[in-house]
């Protein structure tokens, strides 16, 4: 199960947002789901939730034909049964036909939705040295903030 915090790293803490996670039985249901899965004699570990959704979608959405959110439960499920992500061949193809479609043409005139933004560039630049320790790392080391993990969703959300 994804172990959610509302209150940390929230920058909007508007009156809706506010009046929603008081709302939200988050709390209520992971106590629910822990006492369900004592009675049944079932395992419950809290993992982290960090790029859930990127790995998931990079790696397991069309390989099991499942929508981004099935393929983040899995991930959450290998991570609760501790397997590491690795960057497959899938993963580093994604980057090449990224890079490829980025390389500038014949016409250099700004078009909408075309040529190499800052932050896209800046994504690929990160990638170069980090998939190539990726691999290699610990399994908290694969899962941190500082992971290849961010820049790809940058470069998926970029080009959805």
């Amino acid at each position: 199960m994804e172990s959610l915090s509302f209150s940390q790293g929230r920058l909007d803490t508007e009156k809706a947002f506010n009046r929603m996670a008081s709302q939200f039985p988050y709390a209520a249901i992971g106590m629910a789901i822990l006492r369900r899965a004592i009675k049944e004699n079932v395992g419950y570990k809290p993992v982290p939730p960090q790029h859930t959704s990127t790995i998931g979608r990079l790696k397991y959405e069309k390989k099991y034909g499942v929508p981004v959110h099935g393929a983040a439960a899995l991930v959450i499920g290998r991570r609760a049964m501790g397997f590491r992500e690795r960057i497959t061949r899938e993963v580093r193809d994604f980057v090449l036909r990224v890079k490829e479609r980025l390389k500038p043409t014949g016409d250099l005139r700004p078009r909408e939705g075309t040529g190499m933004t800052r932050k896209v560039e800046a994504a690929l630049q990160a990638l170069e040295t980090k998939l190539l320790l990726h691999n290699g790392l610990a399994r908290w080391q694969q899962e941190s903030f500082f992971s290849c993990w961010r820049e790809l969703k940058t470069l998926a959300l970029a080009f959805r």
